[in-house]
């Protein structure tokens, strides 16, 4: 019977580390995983299954349902990658942040899976946040240098409060919007179809100026499409009446005129830079809605980057490639990039993801900060509720057989 369980804090960990490998192969310090067979649950093992299987037309995962990896959740994903771990009848199983990007109920399903398997396999669990930690957890596994220093009882671990203000106030605006008109957006009775089966049910919902939005639902809950509608070139919003800056979209204005208007962030952008970018040129292209920076910014541009990387606290790493800096600093500065000509909308696209506690509250902080000095709208999109964050209202998305339905919370409890 299994009942000691690992946990490491994934900010303990230095970047491109070995420790997992080192682990799985036996190159390590832990008795109790000596000479055992052990297996990582990552999404980069997902990944990777899911390569091979565009590759070579193979169902790995999902032999038994005819279906490809990609068509499923991440909760459907999930659960699928567990049932082939443990066929492969490991000794012990690495959770690499196994709960990250899965909505509220996705994760109670997965936990509830993890703690029954707790009797019969060991864990070592890589953790971003103390409350994702499963309650079978014993010890702490410590790490300097990439090795494992100690091994501390959970009852003894010290975890560390986490808040954080930024001094000063957000750098005033240099851009100038003219005639922009209310409501920002606006979604009447939107119902949205891909092929038979429906994503969104008669949705209703308006945002106006100087607004801050929450926007949640569960994964597959439609959040991805109202925002493709909004943002992107979804021509769903062709068919519906969707109106941006008061202007019904497919009626005037193009996509780029309409993205000038918004400032747009998502973990993913930083992808799209396939050459490195510093941090203050990072910042900059923001003035340009530009992947890369290939225009001479002007005295002002400079000056209100400079005062965004003071604000920041990046002074230290203006010049250091955005790519090289902590997954926490990158996000601060892709938000920086998206707000420093201070659109009239902000859409912030799961800024909090794969964050640990102190990422969580630094982006946090800022992006509060935002929304109560600045007079651009923010929508905040998450799939799990987010305690710290202070927006004015709440737009749930709650899946039903016929598409997902919103409603318009004040608050949440």
């Amino acid at each position: 019977m299994a009942n000691i369980h690992f946990a490491i804090n994934n900010s303990a960990l230095v970047p491109n580390s070995k420790l997992l490998d080192n682990i799985l192969n036996g190159t390590h310090t832990l008795p109790i995983l000596r000479d055992k067979k052990g297996f990582l649950f990552s999404y980069s093992v997902l990944e990777k299954l899911m390569e091979n299987e565009a590759k070579h037309n193979t169902k790995t995962l999902t032999n038994k349902q005819n279906r490809s990896i990609r068509s499923l959740s991440n909760g459907e994903q999930k659960k699928a990658l567990l049932n082939y771990a443990m066929l492969q009848k490991p000794a012990f199983l690495i959770l690499d942040s196994p709960f990250e990007s899965l909505d509220a109920a996705s994760v109670i399903s997965l936990r509830k899976k993890l703690v029954q398997l707790s009797s019969k396999i060991i864990f070592v669990q890589i953790f971003n946040r103390k409350e994702e930690i499963l309650p079978v957890i014993t010890h702490i596994l410590e790490i300097k240098n990439d090795k494992i220093t100690a091994q501390t009882p959970i009852e003894n671990y010290h975890f560390k409060t986490q808040n954080f203000v930024f001094n000063g106030k957000i750098p005033k605006s240099i851009t100038t919007y003219k005639n922009i008109k209310e409501p920002l957006i606006a979604f009447k009775n939107v119902n949205v179809f891909y092929d038979e089966n429906q994503i969104l049910n008669n949705i209703n919902w308006t945002i106006y100026k100087n607004e801050f939005w929450q926007l949640i639902g569960p994964n597959g809950s439609g959040k991805s499409t109202i925002l493709s509608m909004i943002y992107g070139n979804n021509v769903k919003a062709y068919e519906q009446d969707v109106y941006l800056f008061g202007k019904k979209k497919g009626t005037g204005e193009s996509v780029w005129e309409i993205k000038r208007k918004i400032g747009y962030f998502s973990p993913n952008i930083l992808e799209l830079f396939h050459r490195k970018q510093t941090v203050k040129q990072m910042i900059l292209s923001g003035f340009y809605d530009s992947v890369g920076l290939y225009k001479t910014p002007s005295t002002l541009q400079n000056t209100s980057a400079n005062e965004w990387i003071n604000l920041l606290n990046l002074n230290s790493d203006k010049n250091t490639a955005v790519q090289n800096l902590p997954v926490a600093k990158q996000r601060l500065v892709l938000i920086a990039r998206a707000i420093i000509k201070h659109p009239p909308l902000l859409i912030l696209d799961e800024p909090l993801i794969n964050l640990d506690e102190k990422g969580t509250a630094l982006v946090v902080a800022l992006i509060n900060k935002i929304a109560k000095e600045s007079n651009t709208t923010v929508l905040f999109v998450s799939h799990r509720v987010v305690k710290d964050i202070q927006p004015d209202f709440t737009y749930k998305l709650s899946p039903t057989k016929h598409g997902s339905v919103g409603n318009v919370l004040p608050f949440i409890v």
